[in-house]
């Protein structure tokens, strides 16, 4: 456990200028609420990391890591936000699927394989009548983990939710929805919010995604998840600005803004 933790402190993620070689340094630099956090999102991974749940293991981390990274970026957007602590969050937000799989099995492997998303939360709730979301908060809230980080756990799939930890967990979500299950419907949720909430354009998204990518591809092996994806991240970037684009026109039209638009282009 030491040794992960160390491995975290000094990976890219924290942009330490000297090496830490023992966890006393690690707190000195990043304090001991983020070094617990740091440890106890080890310790639940690998709680659940044997049996039925191993079956996507790997996927769970590329989720987890890439919304971990988002909601830290949109984070920093905001003052009052501790990026450590969004960051924490979105590797905690997906927690209940490997619970899920723990439980129910190769009947749950089956459901997560065939949906994703929004899709698979409705989904869900359909057949259980509870979501990952609910399942991680829940479980998290009996570990005592801080109430702001269980809330933002619990409701980072509701449209309603206004907290500012949760917004950049949701946001986090879904940048991770549109980049690595690329459909009209996720594109067109992550371009609302992202604009609505942190007025982040399509170019900004690409740089963010892309830089989530990358460090999703250094940080995996920390995790002991395989690296290898089943799709090119680079593709779906370029779907997705493909569609965003798409989806603006669409809208344009639909406000008989044709010409303001053209104005723009030219």
């Amino acid at each position: 456990m030491s040794s992960r933790v160390l491995h975290v402190v000094n990976s890219s993620r924290y942009g330490l200028r000297t090496s830490v070689t023992n966890l006393h340094q690690a707190v000195a630099l990043l304090g001991q609420r983020s070094i617990r956090l740091i440890a106890m999102t080890f310790s639940i991974a690998n709680a659940f990391s044997n049996g039925p749940a191993r079956g996507l293991y790997n996927d769970f981390w590329r989720r987890a890591l890439t919304t971990a990274g988002a909601a830290g970026r949109l984070a920093a957007r905001h003052e009052d936000l501790d990026t450590h602590d969004a960051y924490t969050t979105g590797l905690l937000s997906h927690l209940g699927t490997l619970v899920f799989a723990q439980v129910e099995g190769e009947r749950y492997l089956n459901l997560y394989r065939s949906t994703s998303g929004r899709v698979l939360a409705s989904t869900e709730r359909e057949r259980y009548g509870v979501e990952h979301a609910d399942i991680g908060s829940r479980l998290l809230t009996k570990w005592q983990f801080p109430d702001v980080i269980c809330n933002a756990v619990g409701e980072h799939r509701n449209p309603d939710a206004d907290d500012p930890l949760t917004l950049a967990v949701r946001g986090g979500a879904l940048i991770t929805d549109a980049l690595w299950d690329v459909a009209d419907e996720s594109i067109t949720a992550c371009r609302q919010n992202l604009e609505a909430q942190f007025n982040i354009s399509i170019d900004e998204f690409i740089d963010i995604a892309l830089q989530c990518r990358d460090e999703v591809l250094l940080e995996l092996d920390i995790y002991g998840a395989n690296s290898d994806f089943p799709v090119d991240p680079q593709v779906l970037l370029e779907q997705a600005r493909q569609r965003y684009i798409e989806s603006s026109l669409e809208t344009a039209l639909d406000l008989d803004s044709f010409e303001s638009l053209a104005g723009d282009l030219l």
